[in-house]
């Protein structure tokens, strides 16, 4: 029985493409918010090795027992050259003393044994990359921009799209939808937790503790990612989310500057260095500050850029359409639209 899930769960996930990246090490622990594409890499990891096994830890018909026996019997026979464990608990389950395995779950591990590997969904240069039907990159990104960056969407139809996020979000949220609904507002927005509560209180019954433990646990899943100011990180934090197109799944209300600014902030995940917005500069990174004006004139641009103090950062513009540069207070500014920031090595 354990065979023929590992098997079914192989085949299923056999026609999809392969990330950027590979894995390397012999113990590895994938991490990362649900639906960012953990599951299909680990398999795709595997697919050419012959005695490779898939468990997942949640499938109802895997009982806790079940699993134990199972561990135990491939640490005891040695056949197994790459054990795939999915959905993860340290605490409930020993690992087999096999050579090879892969462990997966929403949260990091501490576990000294494994490598910790995040797994985020997909940068538009990645989602550009599972095309098959050579579409116009326009059309690509307004896909992106309109559907998001879930690799699990991509073979869902446009018209459905609505529905599998919804019912998506009910499965990972639960019985808090409602404060991630609420939460889903300030994308973009620079917000304290205690202003949160602050709000929250007013429509629903809940503690303090609570929501400073929600929105922990979040941060910790990747759900949520709050981000300091440069100049003070004990001020309020920008809120953004995991895909930046939720905000439309959850309200008639829709930010486009909010969005475009949530993907770049995605794209600067890339850099694995911490990332910080500031008044003026919409996110600074490895001491570049990008400012985003979605749709101007150079002229507009430049008056603008007057009033800014660029410190001593280098100064990107990201649009939707122009390109080019200008100089200012003895600066060049790069002026890049967002497909080719995308794209840019």
């Amino acid at each position: 029985m354990f065979l023929e899930s590992s098997n079914a769960k192989k085949r299923q996930f056999s026609h999809l493409f392969p990330r950027r990246f590979g894995l390397k090490g012999n113990k590895i622990h994938l991490y990362g918010p649900p639906k960012s594409g953990k599951t299909c890499i680990a398999l795709h990891h595997i697919r050419d090795i012959k005695n490779s096994f898939y468990i997942d830890c949640n499938d109802f018909r895997n009982k806790d027992g079940l699993i134990k026996n199972y561990l135990l019997k491939i640490s005891m026979e040695k056949k197994i050259e790459c054990l795939v464990l999915d959905n993860m608990d340290f605490s409930k389950f020993f690992l087999p003393a096999i050579e090879n395995i892969i462990t997966i779950s929403e949260y990091k591990t501490s576990n000294i044994d494994f490598i910790n590997k995040e797994i985020l969904p997909l940068s538009f240069e990645e989602y550009i990359s599972f095309d098959t039907q050579n579409l116009d990159i326009n059309h690509l990104f307004d896909s992106f921009l309109n559907y998001g960056n879930l690799p699990v969407t991509l073979n869902i139809k446009d018209n459905n799209k609505l529905d599998f996020k919804q019912q998506m979000l009910l499965l990972i949220f639960k019985h808090h939808i409602h404060i991630f609904i609420f939460i889903c507002q300030f994308q973009g927005r620079q917000m304290t937790i205690n202003q949160i509560y602050s709000l929250l209180k007013k429509d629903f019954k809940i503690s303090k503790d609570k929501i400073y433990f929600l929105m922990q646990d979040w941060q910790d899943r990747g759900l949520l990612y709050f981000v300091p100011n440069y100049h003070n990180e004990k001020l309020a934090k920008k809120i953004f989310l995991w895909d930046f197109s939720l905000r439309s799944f959850v309200s008639y209300e829709r930010n486009i500057l909010c969005c475009v600014e949530n993907m770049i902030f995605l794209e600067l995940l890339k850099a694995e260095s911490t990332i910080y917005y500031s008044n003026k500069i919409n996110l600074i990174c490895n001491k570049r500050g990008y400012i985003i004006l979605l749709f101007s004139t150079l002229e507009n641009i430049r008056e603008m850029l007057l009033n800014i103090d660029f410190m001593d950062l280098d100064i990107f513009v990201i649009t939707l359409d122009l390109e080019g540069e200008i100089n200012i207070k003895n600066k060049t500014i790069k002026i890049l639209n967002f497909i080719n920031f995308a794209l840019e090595e």
